[in-house]
């Protein structure tokens, strides 16, 4: 038995990109931010795409590392709530993600273990219906959307309010994402446990890490 597996209670998951990957939903995602950058300057949607990819790059070589979408628009003047609004104006995954019988069997072998949560940057009604889409709403305990506290990941004060309402020492939690930066480097500076994972394949090492492989 592992030591992770004597200790941990809490597998605290980002979303996008952690629990599934789709590039239509990531497209139409930054096509929103695109829209508000235009109506907001009066040009062209492609040249709002310049403008957030410009934006993107500049933040990224400030900073060492490539910014969440949310402190882009943030950059550019763009209100959080617009923009979560906009997104569940404008985001169809309906399009792109259904049934997901490969996630459901490993969250599901999960939660009669440990409590599930999601802490993403995206928005309670979004996230609802990608969860749903997936067939994975009914394994989590609690999702921590933007709206917990308005401040997206990377943030110390909003990590904080999320493990307190949680509630454990670190060595409770495990917390798995695909933004090393965004997701990980906080909770692992608290002494959390981490897992990248850059496909939804990558979520089978959980069990190995927690020695629930035999």
């Amino acid at each position: 038995m592992s030591e992770l597996s004597k200790t941990v209670q809490s597998i605290v998951f980002d979303l996008d990109g952690t629990l599934y990957v789709n590039e239509g939903v990531s497209h139409e995602i930054e096509q929103v931010a695109c829209e508000l950058v235009a109506l907001g300057r009066g040009v062209t949607t492609a040249q709002g795409c310049q403008i957030v990819r410009s934006t993107r790059a500049k933040l990224a070589e400030q900073a060492g590392r490539e910014p969440a979408l949310s402190l882009v628009c943030a950059e550019l003047g763009i209100d959080l709530l617009d923009f979560h609004q906009a997104l569940q104006d404008g985001v169809r995954p309906e399009r792109y993600l259904s049934d997901d019988k490969a996630l459901q069997h490993l969250l599901g072998s999960l939660a009669e273990r440990y409590r599930l949560f999601i802490y993403t940057n995206n928005n309670y009604p979004l996230v609802q219906k990608i969860l749903s889409l997936l067939g994975v709403e009914h394994l989590f305990s609690h999702l921590y959307t933007i709206e917990f506290c308005w401040q997206p990941k990377p943030d110390s004060e909003a990590l904080d309010r999320v493990l307190n309402d949680i509630g454990g020492p670190p060595e409770s939690f495990l917390f798995v994402g695909d933004r090393q930066h965004i997701d990980l480097l906080p909770p692992a500076e608290r002494g959390i446990a981490t897992l990248l994972v850059k496909q939804t394949a990558d979520l089978l090492q959980i069990h190995k890490l927690l020695g629930l492989l035999h």
